[in-house]
Order: C-alpha cells, then sequence, then structure tokens
C-alpha cells in the first residue's frame, strides 16, 4: 500500500472509529448489584425481643393459653413463684388454660434490661398482675414482681422463650397497699 491509498482510508478510518468510541461512550455501565441496606443486628434484635414481649401480654391479658404457648420452645422450662417448674410447650398451654379458666388477668411488664449473644438473649423486668375472679369480680389478688427469660433464636429467625424465671416481691397476701391520692 502507498501512502495515497492510506490518506484515502483514514477518512473512513477516522470515521468507524469515532462510531466505536462514541458507542462505547454511550453504552451503560455493567449493573452492580446494589449494595444490601446495613442491618444493625442490636437495633434487629432489639426490636424481635420487644415484639416477643408485647404477644406475650397480649396473649396473657386475653387469657389465650395456646397464644401464650407459641411463644415458647418446644423443650421451655417455667420455673413460676412458689411453685413446681413446668416443663414442656403442651404443659405450659395446660398450665395457662388452667389459670385463665376462672381468673381475668392484666398483667403489665416492664423490660429493665436485655442483651443477646448469638442465639441467646436474655430479658429481664418487673411485672404488676392483677387477678379478678370471674364469678366474683370483687375479689382481686395484686402481686408485683421480677422476671427472666432466656430466649433462643429459632432456624426461622423468630425468638422464642426458653427459660422464664418469675419471683413475686411480697408474700400472698402481703403486698403493701398503694398510697392514697391526694387531692
Amino acid at each position: 500500500m502507498g501512502c495515497r491509498e492510506i490518506r484515502r482510508m483514514t477518512p473512513a478510518t477516522i470515521a468507524f472509529c469515532s462510531v466505536l468510541i462514541l458507542g462505547a461512550g454511550c453504552a451503560a455501565p455493567p449493573e452492580e448489584a446494589a449494595p444490601a441496606p446495613e442491618v444493625d443486628p442490636v437495633a434487629e434484635n432489639e426490636a424481635a425481643l420487644n415484639e416477643l414481649a408485647a404477644k406475650y401480654l397480649q396473649a396473657v391479658n386475653r387469657g389465650d393459653a395456646d397464644g401464650l404457648a407459641v411463644l415458647y420452645t418446644e423443650d421451655a422450662i417455667r420455673f413460676p413463684s412458689d411453685g413446681r417448674r413446668i416443663e414442656g410447650r403442651d404443659a405450659i398451654r395446660l398450665f395457662a388454660a388452667a389459670d385463665y379458666a376462672d381468673v381475668d388477668w392484666e398483667m403489665q411488664l416492664h423490660v429493665e434490661e436485655s442483651d443477646y449473644s448469638g442465639d441467646l438473649a436474655f430479658v429481664r423486668g418487673t411485672y404488676a398482675i392483677t387477678l379478678t375472679q370471674k364469678e366474683n369480680p370483687s375479689a382481686v389478688y395484686q402481686e408485683v414482681g421480677k422476671w427472666m427469660d432466656l430466649m433462643r433464636r429459632e432456624e426461622d429467625g423468630s425468638w422464642l422463650i426458653a427459660r422464664e424465671m418469675s419471683n413475686r416481691d411480697y408474700p400472698p397476701g402481703l403486698m403493701p397497699d398503694p398510697p392514697e391520692e391526694e387531692g
């Protein structure tokens, strides 16, 4: 090829290269997967444990033994104040059903501390219970105390109660009367 032929091809080569360069510049960059949103495991676990406590309260205050039992692991153990331990979800369900049969429950829980490590967590706090006999609404029993639960994260990511312990602050019938309101 002589110089003359190279000069003749130069405009065509320039045009072709320009099209390639423009096309490459207009092409979309390769799609990258959007980064997954950062999840704060502490906040996520706190929210899940608080949700479990809320479901617990709802079940107790409705007198829902089945709704309460599903919040426990199959091998859960409860250690109630002044009582025998209750082992297993089914036994917890039966015990709760007997409790709810003759008495309406009104429970309040206060969470004071929680922490977790891996698939285990503990939550502790205080409680107040008012029990009213269904057949005699003037028969009311009140109790305050403290509680601590050991929770276990299941394979599906949900938290359930594995161990539960409670202890009343006063012996039955010896709870001091609340102070009279002034005004």
